[in-house]
């Protein structure tokens, strides 16, 4: 069925009207059209679809006890009234729909609000400048037709109670905590501290993972997919990434290693060993306190980045090295704030005293 039959005009950039709410019920419970379809049908993106079903999707109950879901132009309606209720009539966003999108289209192509800001201020189409604070404040007060679960990093999750460390992993530990690790390390005053993390795909048998590492102070990120989380398959990994660095080169750049206490951690001799079999350590490995993932934060931030692209669940056993390497080069080329704007790459770079 075509747009036009519906004498229902819809341009981008607008919000939707209650008319549009009416075909896209039509669309989605009767003809059974997907969101691309019915964006296709009303001139807008799948991601505007997606969103306005999910405002006014309902569960009703069929007459043999199953139930259905359909979406309600009404409800969907009222909610959208009252989302422009809590505005206010002061915002700065005003009633800036083009503005509006383009913040919306940036978040879902996964750029941070402090990100977006920047290219609102260095954009010739907009003539305002928005902090970025003020678009946190826009998604938390339903302003923006995006919310929290839309961001890179999402929502955070509060800490779980968790039992105290084992005698074992204490021993095993013995001068390698955290508290024992440079205090260079601490401070992210020097270059060449790494942090590093096994990524789980799909929970099951002989699936493969990413060994992630992390560089403290440039938040560089290298990632190598390994076959399985036993020990020996971290050390290979390594030795891959010091094969590619050089064995001074990766002495040089890898002076610390800190670690969470798993066992696919738990052979720090083979860690710090080179494949060479040198006398001369290849890095020095530091265990974190036990269920202690903050202490590893540059980490965890960068983990967040990779779930985007393969979400928990996903198989490993199908990505290829250029996936991997794609998302790697997008985290190490995403524009921060600490770094006033600049990436990762540039200031990882830059303190190189050879070429990679």
């Amino acid at each position: 069925m075509c747009q036009d039959k519906y004498n229902i005009e819809h341009e981008k950039g607008e919000h939707l009207s209650y008319g549009n709410r009416v075909v896209i019920g039509h669309l989605y419970n009767i003809q059974d059209k997907n969101y691309t379809e019915i964006g296709k049908e009303l001139n807008c993106h799948r991601t505007t679809i997606s969103r306005e079903i999910k405002r006014g999707e309902v569960e009703l109950r069929n007459g043999d006890g199953t139930t259905r879901k359909e979406y309600v132009p009404k409800l969907a309606q009222k909610v959208h009234a009252f989302k422009n209720s809590n505005k206010g009539p002061n915002l700065k966003i005003g009633k800036n729909n083009e503005l509006a999108e383009f913040i919306e289209e940036q978040i879902l192509k996964l750029r941070s609000p402090a990100a977006v800001a920047k290219d609102i201020k260095e954009s010739d189409d907009f003539d305002l400048e928005i902090h970025w604070k003020t678009i946190y404040n826009y998604i938390d007060k339903g302003v923006l037709n995006i919310d929290r679960d839309d961001l890179l990093h999402g929502n955070y999750k509060t800490e779980k109670d968790r039992p105290e460390e084992s005698a074992s992993t204490t021993r095993r530990k013995e001068g390698r905590t955290i508290r024992d690790r440079p205090e260079e390390a601490d401070t992210r005053e020097e270059f060449g501290h790494w942090e590093m993390d096994l990524v789980e795909g799909l929970k099951e048998k002989g699936e493969p993972f990413l060994l992630v590492l992390t560089e403290r102070q440039t938040r560089q990120e290298i990632i190598e997919k390994i076959p399985n989380k036993k020990a020996e398959s971290v050390v290979k990994g390594l030795d891959r990434i010091e094969r590619r660095f050089g064995v001074v080169n990766f002495r040089e750049t890898f002076k610390t290693i800190t670690t969470d206490n798993g066992s696919e951690f738990a052979d720090y001799e083979g860690i710090e060993e080179s494949f060479t079999g040198s006398s001369i350590p290849r890095t020095s490995q530091y265990y974190c306190d036990a269920y202690s993932s903050w202490q590893r934060g540059s980490n965890e931030v960068a983990n967040r980045f990779i779930r985007r692209f393969l979400p928990k669940g996903t198989s490993f056993k199908g990505i290829k090295r250029t996936l991997v390497k794609k998302i790697q080069e997008f985290i190490n080329t995403y524009p921060r704030k600490m770094f006033d704007y600049g990436n990762s790459n540039e200031l990882f770079k830059s303190k190189l005293s050879f070429s990679i």
